[in-house]
């Protein structure tokens, strides 16, 4: 961990922000071929452009890395709610307006990215995950987990969110996000587990099997609880990295743009609407640009957030959201 210190206070976890960066690096990915390949192809009816996606990204990235963004959305909630009981007698009231306000921040985000990630938090923290806060994190690790199954089976792209959100808040009163820096053994232990499933998974689909379903409903998506493993999968590679002599460039890298999560997933979409027609991009043979557009948005943003982060102790919009969640105006200079 390191000195800085998130909202209410409390030490901030630097492997979260890490973990965060890395997150919006593969969502970047999906978002500039959901943005601007799949509307230019498909129009109206982007979800087509799944099916020919690229196996790279489709295996790879599609359905991976926002799981493990929603994850640590819930752990920051469940951060910010025991810290936040620090400043008030009413920490609950405080997060139902943080939400409300990311609601407004996800509402203008649709208008030029349908499909963001922003209001459904937004609308699932409200009506899911204060409820869950009630509970214990071992009760809400298993209301977390059936939520996680039914709505993987049932409802295509958002089906996952409600219980990956659970599932955080879980996590964090269970000390896992504390533990982030330790157990290497059970880190590494968890990694071959999912890694093994991930990789019957993948023989699988290379072999033309068709998996099992507990389907309840016509938008089934099994691959949704396969790209939420192998997300989690992704997680525990980071986390042992981070233990080795790459831990410090990943460090370096990926944690200010971390920090940054909400100011840089909004800057992206800006980025993406801008550049995207300078370089041409209009199909999914357009590759090579496609390629040089998410390399150059995920360059930039590290940049910009380490420098930005040098002045300033928050992003801009992080600093929105805080003086909107506690209705004062906070200090934003170092």
């Amino acid at each position: 961990m390191n000195s800085d210190t998130t909202t209410t206070g409390r030490l901030r976890i630097e492997e979260l922000d890490v973990i965060r960066g890395f997150a919006l690096c593969g969502i970047h990915v999906v978002n500039v071929y959901q943005q601007v390949v799949f509307a230019a192809v498909f129009g109206d009816q982007p979800g087509l452009g799944i099916t020919v996606m690229p196996a790279v990204v489709r295996y790879g990235f599609y359905e991976r890395f926002l799981p493990i963004f929603t994850v640590l959305f819930g752990v920051g909630f469940a951060l910010f709610l025991a810290s936040a009981g620090n400043r008030t007698d009413r920490p609950r009231v405080v997060f139902a307006r943080r939400l409300v306000v990311l609601a407004v921040f996800g509402g203008l985000h649709q208008l030029f990215h349908p499909g963001e990630v922003l209001l459904p938090y937004a609308v699932f923290g409200l009506v899911v995950l204060l409820p869950a806060s009630y509970l214990r994190p071992r009760w809400a690790l298993a209301v977390g987990l059936a939520l996680l199954l039914v709505g993987a089976q049932t409802v295509a792209g958002y089906g996952v969110i409600p219980g990956l959100l659970v599932l955080g808040y879980a996590l964090a009163g269970l000390g896992v996000a504390d533990a982030l820096s330790d157990h290497t053994r059970r880190w590494a232990l968890a990694a071959a587990a999912l890694g093994t499933v991930t990789v019957a998974y993948w023989s699988s689909v290379a072999a033309g099997i068709q998996l099992p379903r507990l389907s309840f409903g016509a938008t089934s998506l099994p691959s949704q609880l396969a790209g939420v493993v192998t997300g989690l999968l992704y997680v525990c590679l980071v986390i042992l990295a981070l233990r080795t002599g790459a831990g410090r460039v990943l460090r370096w890298a990926l944690a200010p743009m971390g920090r940054m999560a909400l100011t840089n997933y909004l800057l992206a979409t800006v980025l993406i609407l801008v550049l995207s027609p300078a370089l041409g991009i209009d199909g999914l043979d357009d590759w090579p640009a496609i390629a040089t557009l998410v390399v150059g948005i995920i360059v930039a943003e590290m940049v910009a957030s380490r420098v930005w982060l040098t002045r300033f102790r928050l992003g801009p919009a992080e600093w929105l959201w805080r003086c909107a969640t506690w209705w004062r105006m906070t200090p934003i200079r170092r």
